[in-house]
């Protein structure tokens, strides 16, 4: 029975729009919530030493980048851009506090999608093909 499961024609394809859904719906929602509250966001990003229009902009990152990401749209652009936001996320903020593995994720997942593309249920495929 594994081996009808894993032989499925389109495995891959749904593996890849798993991943590229629920990572770009926690960005979505991580962006959105730092929109919402941008006085807040940016006076904690003004703590870690990052300029003014940095909240706005991390915010937009991620709601931009995550429907890219849910979409398939110019899927490896959102994956590097978000893997490298994490990067910087991880490094400023989560380490030094001794919590990175939520970050930690979110960065391997987006890493992922840049690495090996959206895979066949994306925008992007379709265009192509």
């Amino acid at each position: 029975m594994i081996r009808k499961i894993t032989q499925f024609k389109y495995h891959k394809a749904w593996g890849l729009f798993l991943l590229r859904a629920v990572t770009g719906l926690v960005f979505v929602n991580h962006g959105w919530m730092k929109l919402a509250a941008l006085d807040k966001t940016a006076g904690f990003f003004s703590t870690l030493g990052l300029p003014p229009g940095a909240a706005t902009f991390i915010a937009l990152v991620e709601v931009v980048g995550g429907l890219m990401l849910i979409l398939g749209v110019v899927p490896r652009l959102a994956g590097l851009v978000l893997g490298v936001e994490m990067i910087v996320a991880l490094w400023l903020v989560n380490i030094p506090r001794g919590s990175y593995e939520f970050e930690l994720l979110l960065c391997a997942a987006s890493l992922a999608v840049f690495l090996v593309g959206a895979g066949r249920l994306s925008l992007y495929s379709m265009e192509r093909d």
